[in-house]
């Protein structure tokens, strides 16, 4: 928690604070007690468990909008641990190689809130990691009324496991495919069908739902825009495009929360997956702590003031204060090293 507080890595953290224990016992922990013990499916249950144990109550009273992303982190390591760890992808940040992790968010009221988290293996299908991430969803009791997901999962096989689930899902597509781009015209948002294909799932028809707005110089564009997505589940979804459109927007809002939950993260050069995997769970703690906290504090305030505390909270109890409250509540339980000791005799006194 210090690390990702700072953040800093184990070794400096352990370099500052007097009472911790020293790096190398800390990461033999890690590795030798705890991931090595420890699959990664059983780490998953675990980081599982940490998300979902502060949730506010309306995550499980009411359905709930579910938004699933799949973030690609550089990794710079070679196998380590587990072998074809990690995903292979475009060059990016001077790699091709990455972490993986697809994240299950609940969208409500403006808060995104992470509910779960899955290790991606570089031969594990897409499709299998959705699944997982909606079974351990599910296992949390509340109610699921619509599901919107990235374009990596724009493929027939995810779409396949989708088509029969009870609740809608969502699928933003990539525009790409002369079929497609041939379909992105007109002026007015419609419904149509269309058929993905792939060479080893085969083809599957599909509603194709395409929103349109005028772009009024946004991004330098004015010209008419098209948005495409895949529909799919039972019942049928009753909104009209372009309100699943703009609820589809929020959706938007997970990279400014990987944003935030980034600082969050401490830094490492570990190759097990499993300690990277802990290090994510963690920065994605966090935040799920900061909007428990602020429900419990307007919970607690009389009814008739819970509008304006709910605002300064919003104003003022961000996510890097929340680091900085808690920073200074590790130091002062395991006190920090002040003084630099020199290892050699100093003639002159320096003052700074």
């Amino acid at each position: 928690m210090a690390a990702a507080a700072q953040p800093r890595s184990l070794e400096r953290v352990c370099q500052q604070l007097v009472a911790a224990p020293s790096a190398n016992l800390v990461r033999h922990y890690l590795t030798e007690r705890l991931c090595a013990q420890l699959d990664l499916d059983r780490l998953e249950a675990a980081c599982h468990r940490l998300l979902v144990e502060r949730l506010p109550e309306v995550v499980r009273a009411r359905p709930v909008r579910l938004a699933i992303d799949l973030p690609l982190r550089p990794y710079y390591g070679t196998d380590g641990a587990v072998p074809d760890q990690g995903r292979r992808g475009a060059a990016k940040a001077g790699t091709t190689r990455f972490d993986a992790d697809a994240t299950a968010f609940v969208l409500d009221a403006g808060r995104r809130v992470p509910l779960a988290l899955s290790f991606g293996h570089a031969h594990e299908a897409l499709a299998d990691g959705v699944t997982d991430l909606l079974e351990r969803v599910q296992r949390l009791g509340g109610p699921l009324a619509y599901r919107f997901l990235d374009r990596e999962f724009a493929t027939v096989a995810v779409r396949d496991a989708l088509h029969d689930q009870p609740f809608v899902s969502v699928v933003a597509l990539p525009q790409r495919g002369q079929r497609l781009q041939a379909l992105l015209t007109g002026r007015a948002s419609r419904r149509t069908t269309d058929t993905m294909r792939s060479a080893d799932d085969g083809e599957l028809p599909f509603p194709l739902w395409i929103a349109g707005r005028y772009a009024a110089g946004r991004r330098g564009q004015h010209r008419r825009e098209h948005w495409p997505f895949a529909v799919v589940g039972r019942p049928t979804c009753p909104w009209p495009v372009r309100r699943l459109a703009e609820a589809d927007r929020a959706r938007f809002g997970l990279e400014s929360r990987y944003r935030q939950a980034e600082p969050g993260r401490a830094p490492t050069t570990s190759r097990q997956p499993g300690l990277r995997l802990r290090l994510v769970a963690i920065s994605l703690l966090l935040p799920n702590l900061g909007v428990w906290l602020k429900a419990q504090l307007v919970r607690l305030t009389p009814r008739r003031e819970r509008a304006a505390v709910r605002a300064w909270l919003e104003a003022t109890f961000r996510l890097d204060r929340l680091r900085d409250l808690l920073l200074p509540a590790l130091q002062a339980r395991y006190a920090v090293h002040t003084p630099l000791t020199l290892p050699l005799p100093c003639p002159i006194p320096l003052k700074l």
